[in-house]
């Protein structure tokens, strides 16, 4: 009769190890994910903060822009790694829609300034109303997406 005890040690050995080196990547994709999440919320509080700003400010035109590559980026890292509930993925999307707009606005203002235009310029009137817009939906959909990145992380 044969000992089996050997074999069946060197079994679970690799078994284990396999099971212990796809702890690593895991671990990783758990950091990366979670980073990602954090750096969505951290522009997010940014954008909040810069639209309340916007709506006390009497400036047209300030100079400052909200960040967003971080958001675009990580937003696209989830759903690429398999994040797939329609809905947030909408609301995230219009929120940044949102975001991108106000810069937008805020980079022609600033064209038609460069360009010559007067600040009481319809043109400079009509842009400065539209980010109002975009700085009151940033506002109003604040606690709906922070709501998201919460249950995320």
């Amino acid at each position: 009769m044969q000992d089996w005890t050997p074999f069946l040690q060197s079994v679970l050995l690799v078994g284990l190890g396999w099971l212990l080196g796809g702890l690593r990547p895991w671990f990783g994709k758990a950091k990366a994910r979670k980073a990602d999440w954090l750096a969505m919320k951290t522009e997010v509080s940014i954008w909040k903060r810069k639209a309340d700003q916007f709506k006390d400010e009497q400036i047209l035109g300030p100079l400052y822009r909200l960040p967003i590559v971080n958001y675009w980026n990580s937003l696209m890292n989830r759903i690429a790694s398999g994040f797939a509930d329609t809905d947030q993925i909408d609301r995230l999307s219009d929120f940044f829609l949102n975001a991108n707009g106000f810069n937008r606005g805020l980079d022609n203002i600033d064209s038609y300034i460069r360009s010559g235009f007067k600040e009481d310029s319809d043109e400079i009137v009509r842009e400065n109303t539209r980010n109002r817009v975009y700085a009151n939906e940033i506002i109003r959909l604040y606690p709906n997406v922070i709501e998201i990145l919460d249950k995320q992380l």
